[in-house]
């Protein structure tokens, strides 16, 4: 672990060093967590993740392991109301 100083500014604002934002690959316009752990803050940068698209092929297959129906991603909301009305009958 290595240690390195910040200043803040009169908002309170702060550069990450050089270093940590190489080795995080932190770039502008990124997002970074601030995580208060007691006394300390710890940054964690953030990583975007990309919705699916409609298109993947894993809309296929989800749901599909028990009951092999390959549209459960298509007919969920069906499925689930056909079992409250055989589980109320």
């Amino acid at each position: 672990m290595s240690n390195e100083i910040a200043k803040l500014t009169s908002k309170g604002q702060m550069t990450i060093p050089v270093k940590y934002r190489k080795a995080l690959n932190i770039k502008k316009g990124d997002s970074v967590l601030a995580i208060l752990d007691g006394k300390e803050i710890r940054l964690k940068k953030l990583e975007i993740v990309s919705p699916l698209s409609e298109n993947d092929p894993i809309w296929k297959i989800i749901g599909a392991g028990e009951s092999n129906k390959k549209d459960i991603s298509v007919n969920h909301d069906k499925y689930l109301a056909e079992g409250e009305i055989k589980h109320w009958a």
